[in-house]
């Protein structure tokens, strides 16, 4: 039996939920392991985001689903999954994270971060969201309007994480550069004595 379009948009959010409660314990268990208190903080701070992405996600889906059965998640969003898992896999091997080994895993989450934006930003831009408006407003009594509003927050959201993201990398690298050991300078008290003669030179022997 095929699915109507209502249950495989639920599928999609129930999906995402998921997906977002994955996130969640991603940046969680970085954030654990970075030492520098402002990257911990904000890394700590987009874990919290995403952990109520999943809880809205999940709210929405449940209410406009027919189905009992579980969406098969791994199948709906297989390349973003299999990256978070390798993520959370290469977190996991690492000791305490220090900032010369933490912006390569920056990088890769701001592109986690630009996939969920753009998923999302899909889902509005297609009005996808106006086929579960008499579902949601029979049963529930709210606005596909209300709907699209709490999406664009969670694109905001996803925008908001790419440019903290950015903002950790720029001072990851600044610590970095802190620590590179610099050449001695070289001071030169008078450089117009490099053109007169030196006593005893060459040039004195040759006038």
């Amino acid at each position: 039996m095929v699915k109507n379009r209502q249950d495989s948009i639920a599928d999609f959010l129930l999906c995402a939920s998921v997906l977002e409660e994955k996130t969640f314990r991603l940046y969680k268990s970085l954030s654990d392991k970075v030492e520098m208190p402002l990257v911990h903080s904000l890394l700590l701070y987009i874990a919290h985001d995403s952990q109520k992405h999943s809880a809205i996600l999940k709210g929405i889906g449940e209410s406009i689903s027919k189905s009992e059965k579980i969406p098969d998640c791994k199948k709906r969003f297989a390349d973003t999954g299999s990256t978070i898992d390798r993520l959370q896999e290469e977190i996991a091997e690492e000791g305490k994270t220090n900032s010369s080994n933490v912006p390569s895993l920056v990088k890769k989450l701001t592109v986690l971060e630009s996939t969920f934006g753009e998923e999302y930003y899909s889902l509005v831009q297609l009005k996808t969201l106006e086929y579960m408006e008499k579902e949601i407003r029979e049963n529930y009594d709210v606005e596909v309007e209300d709907l699209k509003s709490i999406f664009e927050t969670i694109i905001r959201d996803e925008e908001l994480h790419s440019e903290l993201l950015a903002r950790m990398k720029r001072m990851l690298s600044a610590e970095e550069e802190k620590k590179e050991p610099k050449a001695p300078m070289v001071k030169y008290t008078n450089p117009d004595s490099w053109s007169k003669a030196m006593p005893g030179s060459f040039y004195e022997n040759t006038t």
